[in-house]
């Protein structure tokens, strides 16, 4: 593989890990408006979210080494694991139908990235 080939991996990889966060910060704050919470809540319900996606993401890296007997109950604990932490801690503010919409639709995004792609050739 050359040089040029790695840097491009790389910068897909990388473009794919801001989409999921960018992804995940308009389906928090969307969600948030959509279920009633006023804007400073939104905002925090955004705030709180996005270290879980970091979680996340990094949980989702760790576990692509592994066959997939073992990678599927590990993604389905990392998408159980925040909503529950998150609920926990942010008292009654907090709508749970919420919490969970927003790691509905993360898995919703986890399986989507995780299809087969086809290869783009060029002649």
């Amino acid at each position: 593989m050359t040089l040029s080939e790695r840097t491009e991996r790389m910068a897909d990889f990388v473009a794919e890990r801001i989409e999921f966060l960018t992804f995940l910060a308009c389906v928090c704050a969307l969600v948030a408006l959509l279920t009633g919470m006023p804007g400073e809540k939104a905002l925090a319900f955004t705030a709180i979210n996005l270290p879980f996606g970091l979680f996340l993401l990094v949980g989702l890296g760790f576990s692509t080494t592994l066959s997939f007997a073992w990678r599927l109950p590990v993604t389905t604990l990392l998408l159980a694991l925040p909503p529950m932490a998150i609920m926990d801690m942010g008292g009654a503010w907090m709508n749970p139908i919420a919490v969970w919409c927003v790691y509905g639709l993360l898995a919703f995004e986890v399986i989507w990235q995780a299809r087969p792609r086809a290869r783009l050739t060029t002649q």
